[in-house]
């Protein structure tokens, strides 16, 4: 059990974190933790509304009101976890541990995702509400709206529903930022997926001497698909370069092809059970692994724990296979598409301008089911890359159905915000430091919530973070008591 009194201050941030490490709270799946968030606010004695996608947001007036300020942070998580972890995130409480990495403590959860994304907002949030109940904190002529939204991590359904009858202000902080940094834009995206019709047929394997394999690849980083540029390998992708060669040297049925759990997570594991002859496996079995060192030394480095598995199947029933056809074109489709990196800024280094992540793949019973995330800080650039895996499964001659999920436009900096000037000045007097400035290509709910209330002016900051969307994931927790102080003695000086 971790002992929370000695994590740092503020000590209630801690008890929420913990108390919200223990509430259920996928995407789509946030009511347990709204509920929560609605008991606290009635306890405390602040108005709260909840509208009808599922955002929650909680009053708090000042007494001579001349300003207003919306917090902000998401209640969704993404649930992700390691094959050979037993966690059902629709029921068991995230373990959490403190670990040591180069002489600084961090917190994580064994096996899991560890929901400080946005976890770390909500817990924010919450902090000031008691505190504002207790009279330990006041912002004088400064009124709150604190806005918690649902399914961020899906499609920012909570985001694009809100309207300025349910919150407004004249300022608007997003407390969804994964680092000690000042963001004023990020990215747009596109989700999409595409069903490919495939009706399995069915073959006589003990006629043509087949045997059922399993091909895994697994122990990839992984991780935010908005932080593709860090030379992540993408399982998905692995696996389609070893079926596509395969399917040209041997002749192979496919009966399954599997991976990836969100798409705006780099898939981490993916596997595939395909048929062969059973004269064959040892020699498949050695081209594969050949294959596979080769992919490997693109991510020498990067990829400390990337394997691949090669197993018969024993009492695998199933005949049920892709017909050649679909097999062909679907490999050369995975083969071909774009993923990953596509652009960077031309005028700021480092930063990734398009990019595109195939973030899932299943077999259904008679079909295939895609889905992606396409980001660009450009709307224009957004569409073009989704046009074009559009045009390619148009070349293909698949019979398919695609449908367009959501999209949200991307948050143009303002360098000139009045609230960015607040905020660096404070930074300053704070910390005798400057902070730096960020545009991220992750999506920020901010982009949306700036185009639904007029005139507000925005940024975004957070506690820092590692590996968000990874099991991975980690808060460094001394960021928490900087980032708690820093986002007080703003507020108190918003004037």
């Amino acid at each position: 059990m971790i002992d929370f009194t000695n994590l740092g201050a503020p000590h209630e941030f801690w008890e929420y974190f913990y108390q919200i490490s223990k509430i259920p709270r996928c995407s789509k799946h946030e009511e347990k933790l709204r509920n929560f968030i609605k008991e606290e606010a009635e306890k405390y004695g602040f108005e709260k509304k909840i509208d009808e996608i599922g955002n929650i947001v909680v009053k708090i007036p000042a007494a001579n009101q001349k300003l207003k300020c919306i917090l902000q942070s998401h209640m969704d998580m993404v649930c992700e976890k390691n094959e050979a972890t037993i966690h059902d995130f629709s029921k068991n409480s995230l373990k959490l541990k403190i670990i040591d990495i180069d002489n600084e403590k961090w917190i994580t959860a064994e096996g899991t995702t560890l929901g400080a994304d946005n976890g770390v907002g909500v817990c924010y949030l919450l902090t000031i509400m008691k505190k504002i109940h207790q009279d330990e904190l006041k912002f004088n002529s400064l009124g709150l709206d604190l806005l918690f939204t649902v399914r961020e991590e899906y499609d920012m359904a909570g985001a694009q529903n809100v309207n300025s009858r349910f919150v407004n202000g004249n300022y608007l902080i997003n407390l969804d930022s994964a680092r000690q940094a000042l963001t004023i834009g990020c990215a747009g995206g596109i989700g999409f997926h595409t069903r490919i019709k495939c009706e399995s047929i069915f073959i006589n394997r003990d006629q043509l001497t087949l045997i059922p394999i399993n091909i895994s690849i697994f122990g990839l980083v992984g991780g935010h698909s908005g932080g593709c540029n860090r030379g992540q390998a993408h399982a998905i992708i692995i696996l389609s370069q070893i079926l596509w060669n395969l399917n040209k040297k041997y002749p192979i049925f496919i009966s399954k092809i599997h991976g990836g759990d969100a798409a705006n997570a780099i898939p981490r594991e993916a596997y595939s059970i395909i048929f062969i002859e059973q004269n064959h496996f040892e020699q498949i079995r050695m081209y594969i692994c050949k294959i596979f060192s080769e992919i490997k030394t693109l991510f020498d480095g990067i990829e400390k724990n990337m394997e691949i598995s090669i197993k018969k199947l024993e009492g695998f029933s199933s005949n049920k296979v892709f017909p050649k056809s679909v097999q062909d074109k679907l490999l050369n489709l995975l083969y071909i598409f774009p993923n990953g990196p596509i652009a960077y800024h031309p005028k700021i280094k480092d930063l990734m301008f398009t990019s595109t992540n195939l973030g899932k793949i299943r077999t259904k019973e008679d079909h295939i089911k895609l889905r992606w995330l396409h980001r660009s800080l450009s709307e224009y650039y957004n569409y073009d890359i989704y046009e074009q895996i559009l045009s390619l499964l148009e070349l293909s001659g698949l019979k398919k159905e695609n449908t367009f999920r959501n999209s949200y436009p991307p948050w143009e900096p303002n360098f000139n915000s009045k609230l960015l000037k607040i905020a660096k000045d404070c930074n300053r007097k704070l910390y005798k430091e400057e902070i730096d400035i960020k545009i991220v290509h992750g999506g920020l709910e901010a982009t949306l919530l700036i185009n639904k209330i007029p005139k507000i002016d925005a940024i975004a900051f957070g506690a820092y973070l590692e590996a968000p969307h990874s099991p991975d994931e980690r808060l460094k927790i001394k960021s928490v008591e900087k980032a708690w102080n820093f986002l007080i003695y703003l507020l108190q000086n918003l004037k």
